[in-house]
């Protein structure tokens, strides 16, 4: 039983942070393979980019979970993202080791420029500020309009609710006196 347990609680800690290590470790190979040297990557929950300079061009590659379900692509997790990426780099790498063509000549046309970089999203704050109206004069209401509004009338307090109960006991045993 220690055992299983024990077994149980490090296998649920290591699973998630090996699968993580795996494709960082994956990308890292790839870009080994592509031949660069600097280049720099991150995921987070719904998405992931590489990043990288090559021949002194910069190049961006993302992808997220909304791009991956415009194609009909069930992706969970960011570290999702980051394995078809890698997965994608990967065939790259397998094309170009073929001999088909070059690196340069499958990127070129996805350079982006450093201006181009999408700055992340940001919101504008504002706040809102109420001014009360001070204490209601109810009467002012006609209560007519009010009933028409709402026709099955307002549920009653929990007070009100609790006398009726206590109401209709007495009643209950009046009756049976």
């Amino acid at each position: 039983m220690l055992k299983k347990n024990f077994l149980t609680k490090n296998l649920l800690k290591w699973v998630p942070n090996n699968e993580q290590r795996l494709y960082e470790k994956k990308l890292t190979d790839v870009m080994k393979r592509l031949k660069i040297q600097n280049y720099n990557f991150n995921w987070e929950r719904t998405s992931c980019f590489v990043e990288f300079h090559y021949n002194e061009n910069f190049y961006r590659f993302e992808h997220s979970i909304e791009k991956a379900k415009k194609n009909g692509i069930i992706l969970y997790n960011g570290l999702d993202c980051l394995r078809e990426l890698t997965q994608s780099l990967e065939d790259l790498c397998g094309i170009i080791d073929r001999g088909m063509n070059d690196l340069e000549t499958w990127i070129s046309g996805m350079k982006q420029s450093p201006s181009e970089t999408k700055m992340p999203g940001f919101q504008e704050e504002f706040e809102i500020r109420y001014k009360t109206l001070g204490r209601q004069n109810y009467a002012e209401y006609n209560t007519e309009e009010l009933k028409e509004l709402f026709p099955f009338g307002t549920e009653p307090s929990l007070k009100e609710f609790t006398q009726n109960q206590i109401d209709q006991r007495s009643l209950l045993n009046k009756a049976r006196l």
